[in-house]
């Protein structure tokens, strides 16, 4: 073959194979256009669903668009307790420990728009781990400040129990505040928060009835007393609170713990309730009239906090089955302070007593105090906190089951009850947020 004929089948094949290269990178190239064609369409859709919204992580999970925000959170308390105890009741000289997941919460919150908002709470149980409500409400911000909520929330009134069960200074709520508390309730509020003071007034269905239907009925006999703390529904049930900032700001107050640094701030707050329960259990009508009040006091400064409190309650029974036992005052103390020695190591003490009536009991113990210490390790706030503290109650503990609760003391806040002096419970906790 000649060398023309040789070039000439040469040029041919390479341009043969130029020619299927093109094809190849055409086709190639049709195939990017048709992915980058999918990703765009599958990113307008995604935009068009958030709406302009967004979605992630700023202390709280959230998703929010359009004036919508949704917060999703919980709480994780879990604890090691030991309890030493000297009963006459078998067996003798008890001592009891373990294990407990004492708060397990979901919390979901948010704002409708700037105008509407709502929180729906609920935790497991640490006694068999069944899913319960806490707080199911909704509420409207007026363009003048005022707000007003309905649903099921914390009646004003004990600012201890006001403060969230996740920023307390020690590892658990006085004793004091177990048996006086308000706990929630079902009803409407009205409040409003100005630079130097703030009020919330409320009509409810009284304390601690959280979770119960409008016939549910209220108050109790305990051991034949009338009850100490009411209990069920009341008829009717008015509370208000007032708060005065004198120094500092509002948000240093949503807990019990000043960090070093932290400018000086003084709160004092009051707040009152009245209630009538009526409740006819065989084989006597119980009629309860309960008033109640308290005033407190929060100071803060750098490295250290002080809070003290004080709590009053009368109740008078019309129609309670108890020879002599017409009416009731019972009085409550707090005093609690704690100190930050380090950036993140916390010390505190508190003191807090139950003085009864003690027509309750019929000569029996009626005056109950509690000293507790210990220490909080921070290590990302609140968020992520270790605690331990310890205790002792100076006075017979079994018979705060006459006070009237029926459930104190109990594994809640470590006290199992003993019939002599001197049960102590140690406390070691480690508490997660998220």
């Amino acid at each position: 073959m000649s060398q023309a004929k040789r070039l000439v089948l040469l040029t041919g094949a390479a341009l043969s194979l130029g020619a299927a290269s093109v094809a190849q990178a055409d086709q190639s190239n049709d195939n990017v256009r048709a992915i980058v064609s999918e990703m765009m369409s599958d990113a307008e859709t995604r935009s068009s669903l958030l709406a302009g919204g967004d979605a992630g992580h700023d202390g709280k999970f959230f998703i929010a668009g359009d004036g919508f925000r949704l917060n999703v959170g919980g709480q994780i308390q879990f604890r090691y307790l030991l309890n030493f105890r000297d009963d006459d009741v078998a067996p003798a000289d008890d001592f009891s420990n373990g294990f407990q997941a004492r708060r397990t919460k979901l919390d979901f919150n948010g704002t409708i728009n700037k105008d509407w908002d709502f929180r729906v709470l609920g935790s497991f149980s640490r006694d068999g781990g069944e899913f319960g409500l806490e707080e199911a409400w909704g509420r409207y911000n007026f363009a003048n400040g005022v707000k007003f909520r309905w649903g099921q929330f914390k009646l004003p009134m004990l600012r201890e129990e006001l403060v969230s069960s996740s920023k307390q200074l020690a590892v658990e709520r006085s004793l004091t505040n177990e048996v006086f508390t308000q706990d929630r309730s079902q009803g409407v509020e009205l409040s409003a928060q100005y630079e130097g003071w703030r009020w919330a007034v409320a009509f409810s269905d009284g304390l601690d009835s959280e979770n119960t239907d409008f016939n549910g009925g209220g108050g109790s006999l305990i051991g034949g007393f009338p009850a100490f703390k009411t209990a069920g529904e009341a008829e009717y049930a008015f509370t208000g609170r007032v708060e005065f900032l004198f120094n500092g700001k509002w948000d240093m107050f949503e807990d019990f713990t000043a960090a070093k640094g932290q400018d000086f701030g003084f709160m004092l707050g009051g707040a009152a309730h009245w209630q009538q329960s009526t409740q006819t259990p065989n084989p006597a009508d119980v009629d309860i009239d309960t008033f109640q009040f308290t005033v407190d006091a929060s100071l803060e400064g750098d490295s250290w906090n002080l809070y003290g409190a004080f709590i009053y309650r009368f109740q008078d029974f019309e129609n309670a089955g108890v020879a002599g036992n017409s009416d009731a005052s019972d009085f409550g103390a707090i005093v609690q302070g704690g100190w930050r020695f380090a950036e993140n190591t916390e010390i505190f003490a508190r003191w807090d007593a139950i003085f009864a009536d003690n027509d309750r009991f019929g000569g029996g113990e009626d005056n109950f105090h509690f000293i507790t210490v210990g220490f909080n390790q921070y290590y990302a706030g609140h968020a992520a906190k270790a605690s331990i503290d310890a205790v002792w109650s100076l006075n017979d503990t079994d018979n705060l089951r006459a006070v009237g609760t029926g459930t104190l003391p109990d594994s809640g806040v470590g006290l199992l009850g003993d019939t002599n002096e001197g049960e102590v419970a140690i406390r070691l906790q480690m508490q997660l947020l998220f």
